[in-house]
């Protein structure tokens, strides 16, 4: 009797959430309807893909395409596909086929598809890590950027999402070459920073007719009348300039010098970042320089916001000693007020007094679920996800390379939700703090960090009829993080209507 009692409330509070007579639902309600929707993993994608989740700090463009942008590219190119090395080549490779093949042979396609992305790993035959790691020496058709770009944020849109921070350098071409060719030695980094300043301005030149021209043409291809960059777009992007942590050294300062020095020229670019895997050997040897460099760099270029891989280490790729003190360096001498994953934080010397340095600096952890899942084999109570939480450190969730993890950001919710039992607030939090922790110029639109405490002229901005007085609009107008933080509230609102 109670069973057939609750499916009659239910219905009717279906009908009610329906009625042109109710104006909103309010967020009890919406709690109430995400509690519901747990019920089943296609319930919970149609909840959270529509519900607003601002940004997305952790994306490689690269690993965002899906392989099958790459496999369309090379068949409507003059390329053909070794099926030996799973790579496209140039007519005449031996043992090669037409790209165009692939169309009717599904062979070639699943062995390509397989091979550059995570869809074809078994564990019992590779480890998540290699071959994730490999599938980029299979992803090299002639995709152009802006069309990866197009296709990452068309699909962010789809999925209520604001704004993103890419690693797309925006250096390339001819000015790159000119720029890092023979790059310094750096025994003496005043006078390898003195050689790298003369190049500053043709780099700089370069690369802002590069982003103008990008800017204009992704946009283009999205139907968006503004830059993507613009941020009075439905969605736009900034630069983070990326690094190769396995270059040599006196490559690594020649690119950090480039993307700090661009930092300060282009507010187009909002951050540096190194990439490649923390446990490779050049990587585990060049650590320790790679930090005082990045310091000494900062120190000069006007101390910019730098967001750092840390901790994406686990003890079976990496021995104990790295990680007990590679989330301190990197926050205490390469100056990240961001990191990226920290999955190996508990191996941390003097763990309290980390975590208490973090939460004091407000330094965020970009947490990427199915990312540490593949490639470190850790989730679940394996991650440090709650770690985190009960430490009151802050955390958005994101994609990292959701194309080669057959992955997007609204499962990365689900991850969450599922793994660590999140609650409808909690996913507001999540989705408040891409936003406030995200790289966007401006003052925030709550006290302290404090998303429960905003500031007195959006005092009722959570309320439906709310509508911004003249000097709230003046301080849109003077702060991007504010006005992208005000669009969210607002879109949570139409969202528990």
């Amino acid at each position: 009797m109670n069973h057939k009692k609750r499916i009659i409330e239910l219905f009717l509070i279906a009908i009610l959430l329906h009625s042109p007579w109710v104006l909103f639902a309010d967020e009890a309600a919406t709690a109430s309807r995400f509690e519901h929707a747990k019920a089943s993993d296609p319930q919970l994608i149609a909840f959270v893909k529509n519900m607003p989740k601002g940004a997305d700090l952790h994306v490689h463009i690269s690993g965002a395409v899906y392989a099958e942008t790459e496999l369309d590219a090379a068949i409507r190119s003059p390329l053909f596909f070794d099926p030996v090395a799973c790579r496209f080549v140039p007519a005449g490779t031996a043992g090669a086929k037409p790209a165009k093949d692939m169309l009717t042979d599904p062979t070639l396609a699943t062995k390509f598809l397989d091979a550059a992305s995570m869809r074809g790993w078994f564990p019992a035959t590779m480890s998540g890590h290699d071959h994730f790691f490999a599938t980029w020496s299979h992803m090299n058709g002639p995709t152009d950027v802006n069309v990866m770009l197009a296709e990452v944020l068309s699909r962010a849109r789809a999925q209520n999402l604001q704004y993103m921070e890419i690693m797309a350098t925006p250096l390339q071409g001819r000015a790159r070459e000119a720029a890092l060719a023979n790059p310094p030695a750096v025994e003496n980094l005043e006078k390898a920073f003195a050689e790298m300043k003369k190049r500053f301005p043709a780099m700089i030149q370069a690369s802002k007719e590069y982003m103008d021209a990008q800017d204009r043409d992704v946009a283009k291809r999205m139907g968006l009348a503004r830059p993507i960059t613009d941020s009075g777009n439905p969605i736009f992007f900034r630069y983070i300039f990326s690094v190769d942590r396995t270059a040599p050294n006196e490559d690594f300062f020649a690119q950090m010098a480039c993307g700090m020095a661009l930092i300060q020229a282009d507010p187009r670019v909002v951050s540096c970042n190194i990439l490649a895997p923390e446990d490779y050997t050049m990587a585990r040897w060049n650590f320790d320089t790679q930090m005082r460099m990045i310091d000494f760099l900062w120190n000069r270029l006007g101390k910019p916001n730098l967001t750092l891989h840390a901790g994406e280490l686990t003890l079976k790729i990496s021995p104990v000693e790295v990680m007990r003190s590679r989330i301190r360096k990197t926050i205490e001498i390469g100056h990240a007020k961001r990191i990226g994953h920290g999955v190996s934080i508990a191996w941390e010397d003097d763990l309290p007094g980390l975590l208490k340095e973090m939460r004091d600096k407000g330094v965020a952890v970009e947490i990427c679920l199915t990312s540490n899942d593949v490639i470190l084999g850790v989730s679940g109570d394996k991650h440090p996800f709650n770690l985190y939480r009960q430490a009151g450190i802050p955390m958005s969730l994101n994609t990292d390379d959701e194309g080669v993890g057959r992955s997007n950001l609204t499962m990365e919710f689900i991850r969450g939700i599922r793994d660590h039992n999140l609650s409808y607030t909690d996913l507001k939090e999540l989705a408040r703090n891409s936003l406030e922790y995200s790289f966007l110029p401006g003052e925030s639109l709550y006290e302290k960090g404090d998303s429960a405490k905003l500031k007195p002229e959006f005092a009722k901005i959570r309320t439906p009829d709310w509508a911004p007085t003249p000097a709230a609009k003046k301080q849109m107008a003077a702060s991007e993080k504010l006005k992208v933080q005000t669009r969210l509230e607002r879109a949570f609102v139409e969202f528990e209507k």
